[in-house]
Protein backbone atom coordinates (compact mmCIF):
# COMPACT_ATOMS: atom_id res chain seq x y z
CA UNK A 1 0.00 0.00 0.00
CA UNK A 2 1.20 3.03 -0.74
CA UNK A 3 0.69 6.12 1.73
CA UNK A 4 -1.07 9.87 0.85
CA UNK A 5 2.36 11.37 1.92
CA UNK A 6 4.61 10.26 -0.78
CA UNK A 7 5.63 12.95 -3.10
CA UNK A 8 8.35 12.31 -6.22
CA UNK A 9 10.49 14.58 -3.70
CA UNK A 10 10.30 12.23 -1.20
CA UNK A 11 10.56 9.77 -3.13
CA UNK A 12 13.74 11.34 -4.83
CA UNK A 13 15.24 11.82 -1.20
CA UNK A 14 14.45 7.88 -0.58
CA UNK A 15 16.26 6.97 -3.78
CA UNK A 16 19.44 9.23 -3.16
CA UNK A 17 18.40 10.86 -6.48
CA UNK A 18 17.98 8.34 -8.26
CA UNK A 19 15.15 7.30 -10.72
CA UNK A 20 13.69 10.85 -11.41
CA UNK A 21 12.99 11.71 -14.94
CA UNK A 22 14.48 14.55 -16.48
CA UNK A 23 12.86 18.16 -16.05
CA UNK A 24 12.08 18.55 -19.16
CA UNK A 25 9.22 15.59 -18.71
CA UNK A 26 6.70 18.20 -17.29
CA UNK A 27 3.71 18.17 -15.36
CA UNK A 28 0.31 18.76 -17.74
CA UNK A 29 -1.60 18.55 -14.81
CA UNK A 30 0.20 20.26 -12.06
CA UNK A 31 -2.12 19.63 -9.61
CA UNK A 32 -2.12 16.14 -10.10
CA UNK A 33 -0.08 13.62 -7.44
CA UNK A 34 0.00 9.47 -8.84
CA UNK A 35 1.49 6.60 -7.55
CA UNK A 36 1.34 3.25 -9.17
CA UNK A 37 2.57 0.65 -10.92
CA UNK A 38 3.89 1.07 -14.31
CA UNK A 39 2.98 -0.32 -18.03
CA UNK A 40 5.61 -0.09 -20.54
CA UNK A 41 5.69 1.22 -23.84
CA UNK A 42 7.64 1.70 -26.65
CA UNK A 43 6.82 4.21 -29.44
CA UNK A 44 8.76 4.96 -32.62
CA UNK A 45 9.48 8.12 -34.04
CA UNK A 46 6.02 9.96 -35.17
CA UNK A 47 4.17 6.28 -34.40
CA UNK A 48 1.89 5.61 -31.60
CA UNK A 49 1.02 2.06 -32.63
CA UNK A 50 0.82 0.47 -29.97
CA UNK A 51 -0.91 2.72 -28.04
CA UNK A 52 -4.34 0.47 -29.75
CA UNK A 53 -3.06 -2.55 -27.74
CA UNK A 54 -2.60 -1.09 -24.14
CA UNK A 55 -6.33 -1.75 -22.68
CA UNK A 56 -6.37 -4.78 -23.11
CA UNK A 57 -2.49 -5.22 -21.45
CA UNK A 58 -4.01 -2.94 -18.51
CA UNK A 59 -4.33 -5.96 -15.64
CA UNK A 60 -4.44 -3.76 -12.35
CA UNK A 61 -6.22 -0.45 -11.69
CA UNK A 62 -4.03 2.30 -10.58
CA UNK A 63 -1.50 1.53 -13.26
CA UNK A 64 0.55 4.31 -14.90
CA UNK A 65 1.18 4.86 -18.93
CA UNK A 66 4.60 5.29 -19.20
CA UNK A 67 5.47 5.98 -23.21
CA UNK A 68 9.09 5.81 -24.43
CA UNK A 69 10.87 6.49 -27.42
CA UNK A 70 8.88 9.88 -28.61
CA UNK A 71 12.00 12.03 -27.73
CA UNK A 72 11.92 12.95 -31.08
CA UNK A 73 8.96 12.70 -32.55
CA UNK A 74 6.84 15.16 -33.91
CA UNK A 75 3.64 13.79 -33.39
CA UNK A 76 1.21 13.04 -30.20
CA UNK A 77 1.69 9.82 -28.48
CA UNK A 78 -2.18 9.96 -27.14
CA UNK A 79 -4.87 12.21 -27.86
CA UNK A 80 -8.52 12.50 -26.22
CA UNK A 81 -9.90 9.14 -27.84
CA UNK A 82 -6.98 7.16 -26.59
CA UNK A 83 -6.92 8.96 -23.09
CA UNK A 84 -10.44 7.67 -22.91
CA UNK A 85 -9.87 4.31 -24.13
CA UNK A 86 -6.65 3.97 -21.09
CA UNK A 87 -8.56 5.43 -18.80
CA UNK A 88 -11.71 2.60 -19.09
CA UNK A 89 -8.54 0.61 -19.21
CA UNK A 90 -7.60 1.44 -15.30
CA UNK A 91 -4.87 4.02 -16.22
CA UNK A 92 -4.50 6.55 -13.77
CA UNK A 93 -1.81 8.87 -15.40
CA UNK A 94 0.61 8.72 -18.38
CA UNK A 95 4.11 9.69 -18.42
CA UNK A 96 6.13 10.58 -21.58
CA UNK A 97 8.66 11.29 -23.35
CA UNK A 98 6.75 12.32 -26.20
CA UNK A 99 4.06 14.81 -27.01
CA UNK A 100 -0.07 14.49 -26.24
CA UNK A 101 -3.10 16.42 -28.69
CA UNK A 102 -6.06 17.43 -27.74
CA UNK A 103 -4.68 18.78 -24.06
CA UNK A 104 -7.79 20.40 -22.86
CA UNK A 105 -10.02 17.35 -23.52
CA UNK A 106 -7.17 14.79 -21.95
CA UNK A 107 -7.38 17.03 -18.84
CA UNK A 108 -10.97 17.25 -18.97
CA UNK A 109 -11.28 13.59 -18.90
CA UNK A 110 -9.32 13.12 -15.54
CA UNK A 111 -6.15 11.78 -17.07
CA UNK A 112 -3.18 13.27 -15.67
CA UNK A 113 -0.06 13.22 -17.90
CA UNK A 114 3.73 14.28 -17.41
CA UNK A 115 5.10 14.67 -21.40
CA UNK A 116 7.26 16.88 -23.02
CA UNK A 117 4.69 19.14 -24.53
CA UNK A 118 1.77 19.58 -26.75
CA UNK A 119 1.41 19.52 -30.70
CA UNK A 120 -1.96 19.31 -33.16
CA UNK A 121 -0.56 16.74 -34.98
CA UNK A 122 -1.31 12.96 -34.94
CA UNK A 123 0.85 10.20 -35.11
CA UNK A 124 1.27 7.18 -37.65
CA UNK A 125 0.15 3.40 -37.30
CA UNK A 126 2.58 1.81 -38.97
CA UNK A 127 2.73 -0.79 -36.63
CA UNK A 128 6.14 -0.51 -34.78
CA UNK A 129 6.67 -0.59 -31.31
CA UNK A 130 5.48 -2.91 -28.33
CA UNK A 131 3.39 -2.98 -24.82
CA UNK A 132 5.30 -4.52 -21.77
CA UNK A 133 8.85 -5.11 -20.64
CA UNK A 134 11.57 -2.31 -20.59
CA UNK A 135 12.01 1.44 -21.63
CA UNK A 136 14.72 3.94 -21.19
CA UNK A 137 13.96 7.98 -20.72
CA UNK A 138 16.29 10.09 -20.03
CA UNK A 139 18.49 7.33 -18.57
CA UNK A 140 16.08 6.04 -15.86
CA UNK A 141 15.64 2.50 -16.90
CA UNK A 142 11.84 1.15 -16.01
CA UNK A 143 10.36 -2.32 -16.07
CA UNK A 144 6.63 -3.35 -15.61
CA UNK A 145 5.50 -2.68 -12.40
CA UNK A 146 8.16 -0.70 -11.42
CA UNK A 147 6.09 2.33 -8.90
CA UNK A 148 5.97 5.50 -10.77
CA UNK A 149 5.67 8.86 -8.70
CA UNK A 150 4.73 11.83 -9.99
CA UNK A 151 3.29 15.33 -9.16
CA UNK A 152 4.03 19.08 -10.13
CA UNK A 153 7.57 18.42 -9.10
CA UNK A 154 8.13 15.73 -11.33
CA UNK A 155 8.46 11.84 -11.88
CA UNK A 156 10.39 9.46 -9.97
CA UNK A 157 10.69 5.66 -10.59
CA UNK A 158 11.97 2.91 -8.30
CA UNK A 159 12.43 -0.35 -9.64
CA UNK A 160 9.29 -2.70 -7.94
CA UNK A 161 12.05 -5.01 -5.91
CA UNK A 162 13.21 -1.63 -3.80
CA UNK A 163 9.95 -0.41 -2.93
CA UNK A 164 9.92 -1.38 0.80
CA UNK A 165 13.51 -0.16 1.46
CA UNK A 166 12.52 2.79 -0.75
CA UNK A 167 9.66 3.64 1.03
CA UNK A 168 10.90 3.35 4.94
CA UNK A 169 13.71 5.59 3.37
CA UNK A 170 11.40 8.23 2.33
CA UNK A 171 9.46 8.15 5.12
CA UNK A 172 12.50 8.32 7.69
CA UNK A 173 13.66 11.77 5.63
CA UNK A 174 9.37 12.84 5.71
CA UNK A 175 9.98 12.40 9.78
CA UNK A 176 13.18 14.10 9.91
CA UNK A 177 12.02 16.97 8.19
CA UNK A 178 8.82 16.98 10.49
CA UNK A 179 10.71 17.33 13.36
CA UNK A 180 13.09 19.97 11.95
CA UNK A 181 10.29 22.06 10.64
CA UNK A 182 8.48 21.41 14.49
CA UNK A 183 12.39 22.44 15.57
CA UNK A 184 12.76 19.35 17.28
Amino acid sequence: MIPDWLSSTLAADGAGGAGALPSWIRALSPEATVAGPALVVTVTRDDNSPMREVPSRVTTPGTVLVVAGAAESRTAVLGDLVAAEICRAGVVAVVTDGLIRDSRAVAASGLPVWARGTTPVASRKDGTGAVGGQVEIGGVTMRDGDLVVADADGVVVWPAADVEDLLRRADDKRLADEARARGD
